[in-house]
């Protein structure tokens, strides 16, 4: 138990200092680069923060499991909203760029396109493939409107060296998230918690500690953007790559459940998302409440079935 009980509090320093060193090498890049900290959030810091995740879709898909992945994309997608922005608004109004809303409408609509394809029971190889030529288009469009070429000069340092950090970063909060989470699990069984209460809570709240603490810790930083930029474009990559690579290895045979509750679910919190920042520019207290009430609900039909 001693041994668990190290490893918990490592994985947690690195969350913790990981967090930091990310998010400013964030804020340092978006300078660097000219554009919006949302945008890099958006793109960099997702994928950063969610690399991981399609890596073992992938894996899991390969060894015949592909349905985990998309029970993982949607599920964190899902907490990502209601649980990681409910509890930094709480902290702080998380007050966004005048055009965050239409990412966020953006992700609504791929997410609305993927249970379309959920529809007959199956996504086969061929709509995993339209997932991720999708995204590669999304990349494309971002680059074209925001990334100009020439616009780098040394007064705004190294963005280079700083991808890299933040990077580097991403990845040490990525590992510390496992070492909390297989040293909680461990310890739990030790305790005799049950094996739902360990999957129901540590472990999905676990595959979305890396957004939860660089999202908290840029709201801390009072840096918003990165915050709620970080959460929309982890979500876009849930369920553009995570569930496209996995579904192009593997066809996934879509699990009722999630099709018929937690997706709708899910689809309701985008919604939700996208018209407080379109009408109000900002993920206020009051809806911070409402994701939390909503992500306690989903916790609650977990339990009960």
């Amino acid at each position: 138990m001693i041994v668990e009980i190290v490893a918990f509090i490592v994985g947690f320093v690195f969350l913790i200092k990981g967090s930091d060193f990310f998010v400013e090498a964030a804020s340092r890049v978006a300078k660097g680069f000219g554009v919006s900290e949302f945008i890099i959030a958006l793109v960099l810091a997702s994928i950063a923060t969610t690399l991981p995740e399609v890596t073992v879709s992938a894996l899991a898909a390969y060894g015949g499991n592909s349905g985990i992945a998309l029970g993982n994309a949607i599920g964190s997608a899902l907490a990502n909203i209601t649980l990681i922005l409910g509890i930094s608004s709480l902290i702080l109004p998380l007050n966004v760029e005048a055009t965050a809303w239409k990412n966020s409408l953006f992700m609504v609509v791929v997410t609305a396109y993927a249970a379309f394809l959920m529809y007959d029971g199956t996504i086969s190889r061929l709509d995993g493939a339209s997932l991720i030529l999708i995204y590669f288009g999304f990349l494309y469009y971002l680059y074209r409107k925001h990334m100009v070429p020439g616009e780098m000069n040394a007064g705004r340092g190294n963005p280079k060296r700083d991808v890299l950090i933040m990077l580097g970063s991403g990845l040490v909060v990525v590992v510390g998230a496992r070492l909390v989470v297989d040293s909680a699990v461990t310890l739990a069984r030790e305790m005799g918690v049950p094996e739902v209460v360990i999957g129901l809570t540590l472990v999905s709240i676990g595959t979305s500690l890396p957004e939860l603490t660089n999202s908290l810790m840029a709201t801390l930083k009072k840096l918003p953007n990165i915050s709620v930029g970080n959460i929309i474009g982890a979500n876009i990559l849930d369920v553009l790559m995570v569930i496209g690579i996995a579904s192009v290895i593997r066809p996934i045979g879509v699990d009722p459940g999630i099709f018929s509750f937690t997706l709708p679910l899910t689809l309701v919190v985008m919604v939700i998302l996208t018209l407080s920042l379109r009408f109000t520019g900002k993920v206020s207290r009051v809806t911070g409440v409402v994701f939390l009430a909503i992500y306690s609900y989903f916790l609650y039909v977990q339990f009960s079935t």
